[in-house]
């Protein structure tokens, strides 16, 4: 019984979907992993790499969850050392931008207390 309800009801949601779901190819290129982080999760400090010297990102923001502004560097240069004694705990946002202020990478980090 509970699996014929199973079944009716993912027949429902097919039919549901059907026409309105699109199916988009998704290429992975060479901008997808241009920094790397360690240690994550952290608890005093994240070193953040920016793997590709040229061109060198002129800015890094880190923000919040929230979507606050919890610091900016600028020149960072290609390896970033933050020290977390003033983040609380939680998931925080980082984006490196360019001179014209694109942002070129992002990525996340947790930072445990």
């Amino acid at each position: 019984m509970l699996l014929k309800r199973i079944l009716i009801g993912l027949f429902f949601l097919a039919a549901f979907f059907e026409g309105s779901a699109q199916v988009k190819r998704v290429v992975m290129d060479d901008h997808v992993r241009r920094t790397s982080i360690y240690p994550n999760p952290a608890r005093s400090f994240v070193r953040i790499q920016y793997k590709y010297s040229s061109p060198q990102p002129s800015a890094l923001a880190v923000f919040n969850f929230l979507g606050q502004k919890q610091m900016e560097m600028f020149q960072p240069g290609t390896n970033v050392y933050i020290d977390l004694a003033e983040f609380k705990r939680g998931i925080y946002i980082f984006q490196f931008r360019d001179k014209n202020g694109q942002i070129v990478d992002s990525g996340k980090f947790q930072v445990e207390k």
